[in-house]
């Protein structure tokens, strides 16, 4: 694959590292920018599967590793108070692998998210009903499950 445009790799290493994107979302910013109906094709000429194969494989993958990202992206979600539900749509959203979201997500979420739910109830204890209270933590995306538990 040395037909590659060292302009198109350079600008899909810095895409990647600025975004973070799924390697679908970035496969398809790639064909955006650079495919056959884009302005840019006339002068680097336009890239295929193959090329954006290599690109994620052999130019991104020593920079840097996918699982570190959904690794990285759950911790930022965890720190801003988000439930595990939250997250995992969001990730979804994202078109990320769904194997490494569930594997990532258990780990990550053990005992954070009782100590979460505790949090929340304690906030709404006072102010709230029993079943508003519940209407209110189902509505932050909790488990119903774990919501049960609690009362």
């Amino acid at each position: 694959m040395q037909d590659v445009s060292q302009k198109i790799i350079d600008y899909a290493i810095w895409y990647y590292l600025k975004y973070y994107p799924s390697p679908k979302k970035f496969a398809s910013k790639l064909k955006q920018r650079y495919g056959p109906q884009s302005e840019l094709w006339e002068k680097y000429g336009w890239i295929t599967d193959e090329q954006i194969d290599f690109i994620i494989k052999e130019k991104l993958s020593s920079i840097v590793l996918e699982d570190e990202v959904i690794k990285s992206k759950i911790r930022s979600y965890i720190e801003k108070w988000k439930s595990k539900l939250y997250i995992k749509q969001k990730l979804y959203e994202r078109m990320e692998q769904k194997d490494l979201i569930e594997t990532y997500l258990e780990e990550a979420f053990l005992d954070w998210e009782q100590e979460n739910l505790i949090r929340e109830y304690k906030k709404l204890e006072g102010k709230f009903e029993k079943h508003k209270i519940i209407e209110k933590l189902f509505r932050k995306w909790f488990n119903y499950d774990d919501i049960k538990r609690l009362f």
